[in-house]
């Protein structure tokens, strides 16, 4: 069947034999009626050993049931689709080489039959290049993205050495008074006094190795050294443990009251989640006032933890909470608290860990209650 010359006046098959481009000829079940020379060329096929295949055998196996089904789509409802417009595929030669193609396609009829003629490309060279090109790309945006990194880390060690000279000179000078009136009071037999210091030299302490323990939990967080590790846990149990040593903290008159709701037992990183509660109850404990209690409240179902942490202190300004999760961010009316902005930024890190949310509701001067839940 000569499907190139349905005309006398015309015949296209020179131009079918000699076109630098592959042409494919099939009827409308996909099977192979004419290949012309640069196809077969292309393929490392003889044209006897392609007429009467389906076009499947130009594609690798493992596409052979999507390209069937996509070639039956193409059938029933044929269009004519040019080049460029994303018909690329992985193609198969005789010897099982893959390479890639693009293919246009035209649909057209004779003598009552419909064919589909498919141009088709080796754009091999093109892909390589493209890919190199990506991966220059690549390689690129990932020294923007370490410079960038690099960048951020200065800062931020810019930031926490500003941020440290001012925070660590009050517990610093009361560790050197303290040390200095533990001497005189030694000298006077006034026991009491020097227990009174000791304890300030302690609470000073423990504040210089918050200090340093939040800067290098940034660290680690930046450099994704930080992996959960899961373990069965009493959570009423290990919560009510957590306010017992939250509760020196606490001001005069001011307690931490713990309720818990629901199933007791559940799956979590208990490091982790120290931290998070921890960190939730000293801030609790630190921006209210005295007299006002701090609740802690869990509830525990098959499919979800939410634990609330809920006071009664100065509250977050609404101008201030859209950055309260931001690293050394300090909202305007905590400013003559001790702190130094990094808490609330490493534990939201700490529950996206645990595949966790944070959120909380605020009102200035009324307190806050910061939610977390965990599926």
């Amino acid at each position: 069947m000569n499907v190139f010359s349905s005309t006398p006046e015309l015949d296209l098959t020179a131009l079918f034999n000699h076109a630098s481009v592959g042409i494919m000829v099939t009827d409308e079940e996909g099977y192979i009626v004419k290949a012309n020379p640069f196809l077969l060329k292309m393929f490392d096929y003889e044209l006897s050993e392609l007429e009467g295949q389906k076009t499947e055998v130009l594609v690798p196996t493992r596409y052979h049931a999507d390209h069937a089904v996509k070639r039956e789509h193409y059938t029933s409802r044929p269009e004519k689709r040019m080049m460029g417009h994303g018909n690329e595929f992985e193609a198969i030669k005789k010897n099982g080489e893959i390479f890639f193609v693009e293919v246009s396609l035209s649909p057209h009829y004779q003598n009552g039959h419909k064919y589909i003629t498919a141009f088709v490309n080796d754009i091999t060279l093109r892909k390589k290049a493209e890919s190199e090109l990506l991966e220059a790309k690549a390689k690129d945006l990932i020294m923007e993205v370490n410079l960038l990194r690099e960048m951020q880390l200065n800062e931020l060690k810019t930031k926490f050495v500003s941020m440290a000279s001012h925070e660590f000179r009050i517990p610093l000078s009361a560790i050197l008074s303290s040390s200095y009136l533990i001497s005189q009071y030694g000298q006077i037999g006034n026991f009491e006094q020097q227990e009174k210091h000791v304890n300030k030299i302690k609470s000073s302490v423990s504040v210089l190795t918050g200090i340093l323990n939040n800067f290098l939990s940034i660290e680690k967080i930046e450099e994704g050294k930080i992996e959960p590790s899961y373990a069965e846990v009493s959570i009423a149990d290990y919560l009510t443990n957590i306010t017992e040593e939250i509760s020196p903290l606490t001001s005069p008159g001011q307690t931490v009251i713990y309720q818990h709701t629901g199933e007791t037992n559940l799956y979590t990183d208990v490091v982790l989640m120290r931290h998070i509660i921890t960190n939730l109850l000293s801030n609790a404990v630190k921006f209210s006032p005295k007299n006002k209690n701090v609740h802690l409240f869990s509830a525990c179902t098959d499919t979800e933890l939410e634990i609330r942490v809920v006071d009664e202190g100065i509250g977050i300004p609404a101008e201030a909470q859209a950055n309260i999760f931001d690293r050394f961010y300090r909202a305007a009316n905590s400013m003559n608290i001790q702190g130094t902005g990094l808490g609330l930024s490493i534990i939201a890190s700490y529950v996206k860990l645990l595949k966790g949310s944070i959120t909380f509701e605020s009102v200035e001067g009324k307190g806050t209650t910061f939610i977390v839940r965990f599926e």
